[in-house]
């Protein structure tokens, strides 16, 4: 049988669009948001529904050929060539359960989906930093909310997860059924089974005091000294990050942030006190722009105002121990307003709370204080430079880190050890080896 027959045959087991490089519709079908990544798969599986996508793993796996899945493509990091990409993002169903405090949903739903739906009865889910972002990608990375320090990784609000093994078993796992593969996918990232659905906690948040406080980038090292010792006081109620921003002079930039380095304090506060808590910060140098106050959390998005376009960008990640002295002055040495630093963005989350306990836990901080996160634009003029800079960012950050990383930070790099003990890491080799031991599921996005 050829290539050709068995992608027919494929057809016919799946109500979705089959599509090969000839169709049309199969770039748009296959793109990630990272407009840096091209998928080349030899077929699309444009999934309308839960069985398609088991049908296609099934078929994918009697023919021995490898398979990938995306949703709305935000975790691609690389590209992948060949074999079958599965598509999950017509997969979109979300269904609020108002008094267990419960959502349930698709493979394809995004988080903005989720919030609205939750809103009307005060609740709110664990989202992380864009609302834009898929659920699933995410939350099997572990997921960082804007509210984790409240109520930790988003993989720990997990309640059950609806699967499709390589052997084309469809099942829903959860802490009474499979729970040790279901602490596992929570947060060991793809490459165990293929997810197409999921139920997790949502939580009783209207509203938060949140926002950024914008400093101009000559106070950047008063604004990172004062940010570290006060980050060293904060509840758990208390949600933050420090962010060296370097926007481009270009159309749409808002004038104040253009051609130039600014520093943002991002912070989200639950329940009373956000203003008072903030105070020492708003006091550590001229505030350029103050965007923190009451927020609703359907606009929990303005805290970060991450982009939401498609941009050609390259990222990495590293954990931080501490910010003490000497990592302050690493910092300012390779992002602070003398560097020569092409990257438009150097950002420190803040961790501890609620997400401080290692307690066996596949989504774990590590001892660690801060996710640094470094971004670079892959775009003329300083595409070919970018790799250095993001190299020279973690190489001078690397002696205050413990050799951890959040999984979603790690960014584009094969070796994933960084996100797991080596427990949780030898636990996961053992379960791909025995779910998947022909190594078809693609890992990596």
């Amino acid at each position: 049988m050829t290539i050709q027959l068995e992608f027919i045959t494929l057809q016919d087991l799946v109500r979705g669009a089959v599509l090969d490089p000839r169709d049309p519709g199969y770039a748009e079908e296959a793109s990630a948001f990272n407009a840096a990544v091209a998928h080349r798969p030899d077929v699309v599986v444009a999934a309308l529904d839960a069985a398609d996508v088991v049908a296609a793993v099934r078929w994918a796996s009697l023919n021995s050929i490898k398979l990938a899945v995306q949703g709305t493509g935000h975790g691609a990091e690389r590209g992948f060539n060949g074999g079958v990409l599965v598509s999950t993002k017509r997969l979109r169903s979300v269904s609020i359960d108002p008094q267990a405090r419960t959502a349930t949903v698709g493979a394809g739903a995004r988080w903005r989906e989720v919030i609205d739906a939750a809103a009307p009865f005060g609740l709110a889910p664990l989202n992380g930093s864009s609302s834009d972002v898929g659920v699933v990608g995410y939350t099997l990375g572990g997921g960082l909310p804007v509210l984790g320090r409240t109520f930790g990784f988003a993989a720990e609000s997990v309640l059950s997860l609806d699967i499709v093994t390589m052997d084309g078993d469809a099942r829903t796992v959860s802490r009474t059924h499979e729970p040790e593969l279901f602490d596992l996918l929570c947060g060991g990232g793809p490459g165990l089974a293929v997810v197409t659905g999921l139920t997790f906690r949502l939580y009783p948040v209207a509203e938060v005091y949140g926002g950024a406080l914008i400093f101009d980038g000559q106070h950047a090292e008063a604004v990172l000294r004062t940010f570290a010792a006060w980050a060293r006081t904060l509840k758990d109620a208390s949600n933050t990050a420090i962010r060296f921003l370097r926007a481009p002079d270009a159309p749409g930039v808002p004038r104040e942030l253009a051609g130039r380095l600014t520093v943002h304090v991002n912070f989200a506060h639950v329940g009373r006190g956000g203003e008072q808590v903030l105070a020492p910060m708003r006091a550590a140098a001229p505030v350029l722009i103050d965007m923190v106050g009451p927020l609703p959390y359907t606009e929990i998005d303005r805290v970060y105002s991450d982009p939401e376009e498609r941009l050609p960008f390259l990222s990495g990640g590293a954990g931080i121990v501490d910010l003490d002295w000497r990592a302050i002055e690493a910092v300012l040495a390779v992002a602070g307003p003398d560097a020569q630093c092409v990257l438009p963005l150097v950002d420190f989350r803040l961790l501890g709370g609620a997400m401080a306990s290692d307690a066996g836990h596949t989504a774990s901080a590590h001892g660690l204080a801060y996710a640094m996160h470094v971004v670079g634009v892959l775009a003329p003029p300083i595409a070919e430079a970018v790799p250095g800079a993001i190299a020279e960012v973690l190489a001078a950050m690397a002696p205050y880190g413990n050799g951890h990383c959040p999984r979603n930070f790690l960014g584009d790099r094969e070796d994933l050890s960084p996100a797991w003990s080596d427990g949780i890491a030898a636990k996961l080799a053992a379960a791909r080896e025995e779910l998947d031991p022909q190594g078809l599921l693609r890992r990596e996005s």
